[in-house]
């Protein structure tokens, strides 16, 4: 049984999607396909052996608490990704809360809350 996740990463910076892969690379994640959505946006779909969490982290494993803008979003990430608060996928926020199931309009930059309704 495998495990998949999703790296996503602007075309501005592609050197951050070969980091990312290489250190899920070393935690032994595996390469299945790389995607352009034709304006902005590479996405790494990866998979692992075994039962694992998929988490939006870069670095570790864990899931980020708020404030943490460390983390990579994934445009639709899996019903596996726990609720929590992930890097905006829109860019307008530092952080928009995912519930578990989808992006909602609760967002957060430099600890203040406040809400916007998420862009399809």
């Amino acid at each position: 049984m495998y495990s998949y996740d999703v790296i996503s990463e602007s075309v501005r910076n592609p050197h951050e999607l070969a980091a990312e892969l290489t250190r899920r690379s070393a935690q032994g994640w595996e390469l299945v396909q790389i995607t352009y959505d034709g304006s902005s946006w590479f996405h790494a779909f990866i998979r692992h052996q075994g039962q694992v969490s998929p988490a939006p982290s870069a670095s570790s494993m864990t899931t980020p608490s708020l404030g943490d803008t460390s983390t990579q979003w994934s445009p639709t990430p899996s019903a596996d990704v726990p609720a929590n608060w992930y890097k905006d996928p829109s860019s307008r926020y530092e952080l928009r809360y995912w519930n578990g199931t989808s992006w909602t309009e609760h967002v957060s930059t430099a600890g203040k809350q406040s809400t916007d309704e998420p862009r399809s």
